[in-house]
């Protein structure tokens, strides 16, 4: 049996598959957007690489939605007249122990996503911090974890 995780963010996680960090010169700013979204991506596979050997399902998607929609800080619910970018993207874990910890089934991956520094793209909402907040105040990254069965 396989495990799916969905991904919440309120940074900029566009999949650009721009790696290289050295400048290629004659470059215009979205080479550099590019290579922030891409490293916001890495950043955040990282941290959930920690614990697991996690498996890309798709590429980030992005969406516009109300933050009552959404598990995000409950500070963020007060701002709900805001439409804001989120990107989400799933992957799959195959042993669902590996994020478990005393606060829950992903306990784990919460704190060790929460204070890790990211990059602002300029398509985020203007009040981010610029790391990762897992608090329930500021909560920018969230994850919903879900069962798969696998069919033979």
């Amino acid at each position: 049996m396989s495990y799916i995780i969905t991904c919440y963010t309120l940074f900029d996680i566009k999949q650009t598959n721009v790696l290289n960090r050295n400048r290629p010169s004659n470059t215009d700013d979205e080479w550099l957007y590019k290579r922030n979204t891409q490293a916001n991506l890495d950043t955040i596979v990282q941290a959930i690489s920690l614990r697991s050997q996690p498996e890309l399902v798709a590429p980030p998607v992005f969406n516009k939605t109300y933050f009552e929609n959404t598990e995000f800080g409950f500070l963020y619910k007060k701002l709900n007249k805001y439409l804001v970018n989120v990107w989400t993207f799933d992957f799959i874990i195959q042993h669902p122990s590996v994020f478990d910890n005393d606060y829950g089934k992903l306990g784990a991956l919460y704190n060790d996503c929460d204070g890790v520094p990211m990059i602002k793209c300029g398509t985020e909402f203007d009040k981010l911090s610029n790391f990762l907040d897992t608090s329930p105040e500021l909560r920018n990254i969230y994850f919903v974890y879900h069962e798969q069965n696998q069919q033979n």
